[in-house]
C-alpha cells in the first residue's frame, strides 16, 4: 500500500539533496526503493546511476541500473567506482551501519560524497503515531527500524569509518525531526 504522507517526505527528501548532486557524477542509491524515484528524477543530469533494493525489480539501461539485493554487509561495486553514495531514509533499517559505511567509504573515489538522511531518536514516538494510529505512513517501515541516530553517533560512525571530521557537515530538516549528513572522502 502506498502512504501519501511517505510520498511527500520522500519528495522532500530529494528536494533537499538534489543539489549535493553534480552533473555527470556516477550515483549509486542505496535503498533506492522499489520505485528508485530518485535515479530516474536525476537521470537526465548523471553519468550513470545505480540503485539497490530489496523491492526493486533487476533493470538495466545505458544510463540506469537497478539490482534487487538486501544490503546486509557488501556493496557489490568496485572499490572508488562511484562520485556520489545516497542513502535516503536507509539508516535506520540495518542491522550492521557500520559496515555498510564501510563499505560506502570504500566504493567511493576520492572527493566522492556520501548522503544520508535519517531520522533522530525524538521523531521515534512521532513516526510510530502517524504509522499505528493516524495510518498516514507505512507502518511496517516504521516497524523495521533498527536503529535511530543522534548527530554525535553518525560523526563517530563517519570518523571510524575513515571520513574526516572537518568533512562531515550534519544539518536538519522535516520540522527538526531528521539528519541530513553530507560528507566527502
Amino acid at each position: 500500500m502506498d502512504f501519501f504522507l511517505d510520498k511527500v517526505l520522500s519528495f522532500l527528501r530529494l528536494r533537499k539533496i538534489i543539489k549535493y548532486i553534480p552533473k555527470n557524477s556516477v550515483v549509486c542509491d542505496i535503498g533506492c526503493g522499489k520505485e528508485a524515484y530518485l535515479l530516474k528524477k536525476i537521470a537526465g543530469f548523471i553519468k550513470y546511476g545505480i540503485g539497490f533494493d530489496k523491492n526493486i525489480k533487476d533493470y538495466k539501461n545505458y544510463k540506469l541500473e537497478f539490482k534487487k539485493l538486501k544490503i546486509s554487509n557488501r556493496i557489490p561495486l568496485e572499490k572508488e567506482s562511484v562520485d556520489i553514495v545516497t542513502m535516503l531514509a536507509v539508516l535506520e533499517h540495518l542491522e550492521n551501519p557500520q559496515e555498510i559505511l564501510n563499505e560506502v567509504f570504500r566504493i567511493l573515489r576520492n572527493n566522492g560524497k556520501l548522503i544520508l538522511t535519517t531520522p533522530l531518536p525524538l521523531a521515534k514516538p512521532i513516526l510510530e503515531f502517524l504509522a499505528a494510529k493516524l495510518r498516514v505512513i507505512s507502518e511496517s517501515e516504521i516497524k523495521d527500524h533498527k536503529n535511530y541516530f543522534w548527530p554525535s553517533d553518525i560523526k563517530k560512525m563517519l570518523i571510524r569509518t575513515g571520513f574526516k571530521k572537518e568533512n562531515i557537515k550534519n544539518y536538519f530538516f522535516e520540522f527538526f525531526l531528521n539528519n541530513f549528513v553530507v560528507t566527502k572522502k
